[in-house]
C-alpha cells in the first residue's frame, strides 16, 4: 500500500474508513471537534512505514483547539485499524500489515480500559471496528513521541499516556519554546505593528477620535 496522510474524511462521524484529503503544506496539525473537515488525522500504509514517517515528521505537533461538546476532552486518541487479514499478520508480523492510523481528540469514553480490553479476534463480527493499538497522549505532542508509544502499546491493551510526567515536560518545554520564538520580533517591527501612542486630554478625547 502506498502511504498517505491527510485529514480524515467520508467516516460519517467514525474513525476509520473514508479517505485521507492531503493538506497543501503539512505544518502543526490543529484538529478541531466543531470543524468536521478537520476533525481527524490519518496515515494510511504499512505500519513499519507509518512509523518511519512519524519518526520522519518529528517536528510537527498534534494539538487540539478548544470546544464546546462536552464530551471531548483536552487529550488526543491514536488508534491503528488493522486493514490486512490475521492471517497475513501472523505470516508477515506487524510491521508489515496494511493499516489505517488514526488521531483524533479524545472523548471521555475512550479512557475505559475495560471496554476496550475485549478481544476482537474471536471471530466476532465487530472485529473489523476495534482497533489493533489504541493509544492515548496529550495534546501537544510531536508526531515522534506518538511513534515512541505506538512501539510500547500491546494490540487490544489500552496505553494511556496522559499521565506520563517524561511525555508531559517534554510537550511542556516545546510548547514554551515556541511561545518564545514566535514573541522574538526586532524593535523595528515592533514599531510598526504598535497603534500610535496615547496622549491624555481632560477637555476632548484624542483626534483619532474626532470626527
Amino acid at each position: 500500500m502506498v502511504l498517505q496522510y491527510g485529514f480524515l474524511q467520508g467516516t460519517f462521524g467514525l474513525p476509520y474508513g473514508g479517505y485521507c484529503v492531503r493538506p497543501q503544506r503539512l505544518s502543526n496539525i490543529m484538529l478541531s471537534a466543531d470543524n468536521p473537515g478537520i476533525s481527524m488525522f490519518c496515515v494510511l500504509g504499512r505500519y513499519s512505514d507509518v512509523l518511519a514517517w512519524l519518526d520522519e515528521k518529528s517536528n510537527r505537533t498534534v494539538a487540539s483547539l478548544c470546544t464546546t461538546q462536552g464530551t471531548f476532552t483536552h487529550d488526543l486518541t491514536v488508534e491503528v485499524y488493522n486493514k490486512s487479514s490475521t492471517l497475513v499478520r501472523l505470516m508477515r508480523g506487524k510491521g508489515a500489515i496494511d493499516v489505517q492510523l488514526v488521531i483524533r481528540i479524545a472523548r471521555t469514553w475512550d479512557h475505559d480500559a475495560m471496554d476496550y480490553k475485549s478481544n476482537p479476534e474471536d471471530g466476532s463480527a465487530c472485529r473489523s471496528f476495534r482497533p489493533m493499538l489504541r493509544v492515548l497522549v496529550p495534546s501537544g505532542v510531536a508526531l515522534s513521541d506518538i511513534s515512541a508509544e505506538l512501539e510500547r502499546a500491546e494490540p487490544y491493551t489500552l496505553l494511556d499516556a496522559t499521565g506520563d510526567k517524561s511525555l508531559l515536560d517534554t510537550v511542556l518545554t516545546r510548547a514554551s519554546t515556541r511561545r518564545d520564538d514566535c514573541s522574538g520580533f526586532s524593535d523595528e517591527t515592533q514599531e510598526e505593528v504598535h497603534l500610535p501612542g496615547y496622549k491624555e486630554s481632560i477637555e476632548q478625547p484624542p483626534p483619532r477620535y474626532m470626527r
